[in-house]
């Protein structure tokens, strides 16, 4: 009997910790899912400019709305790190999660960005490097970049749905290329590594979708 107490008591523990890690806010880094290398040769890019153009509120009406829980919805030092938001298994809102402190979402998205037209060919270049003035723009804007979770009766899912458009003027000459994805997991509970594996595995689709439509564009 006191062996079963005690292991009542080990479990309550265990909610009530993890209870404690969803009200509170998570820093959780976004590694690259791949290393792709700069091409030696290949059109010359250079990103030139990413906008992190997502909208937060407080309170908003759906979980998939990227959302603080108070007034930092106006703080850019914590909006342009926010990539998801933790809630109960009744869909309360709880904790946000950002990305450590001197790095930002549009930092993520630079990189993925930067591997998706590395993968297909292009040589991205750098203020370093000799031809930098001279390589072609990139312009990105990002409409949203955001996880978020849905209870279910027997597991939940991790959302992240991504809107991203890319402008080259002397690649896209047809008009701006939009990635709109949406990856989908299921779990039985989502600690601060599933939200990470979460954005991480949305990043390398947005990069894969980005490459193959670089390719078809090449083949026009």
């Amino acid at each position: 009997m006191k062996l079963h107490h005690l292991k009542i008591l080990a479990v309550l523990g265990c909610v009530a910790f993890l209870g404690a890690c969803a009200t509170s806010r998570s820093v959780v880094q976004i590694e690259q899912p791949d290393t792709i290398e700069n091409p030696a040769e290949g059109t010359e890019v250079r990103i030139l400019e990413v906008n992190d153009n997502r909208q937060f509120q407080i309170d908003p009406p759906s979980p998939d709305i990227p959302s603080l829980a108070n007034d930092e919805i106006d703080n850019k030092s914590i909006t342009s790190r926010a990539y998801a938001r933790k809630r109960n298994t009744y869909g309360m809102a709880l904790g946000d999660v950002l990305i450590p402190e001197g790095k930002t979402v549009a930092d993520a998205i630079a990189k993925t960005v930067e591997n998706g037209f590395q993968a297909a060919g292009y040589r991205v270049l750098t203020p370093e490097d000799p031809n930098y003035a001279s390589a072609a723009d990139v312009k990105v804007d990002i409409s949203e970049f955001w996880s978020w979770f849905e209870p279910g009766f027997w597991q939940i899912t991790i959302h992240n749905r991504s809107d991203i458009t890319l402008t080259a003027d002397n690649i896209t000459q047809s008009g701006p290329i939009r990635i709109k994805e949406q990856y989908n997991e299921n779990m039985q509970m989502a600690l601060d590594s599933d939200w990470q594996k979460s954005a991480i595995n949305a990043l390398k689709q947005v990069r894969e979708k980005i490459t193959e439509q670089l390719l078809a564009l090449s083949e026009k």
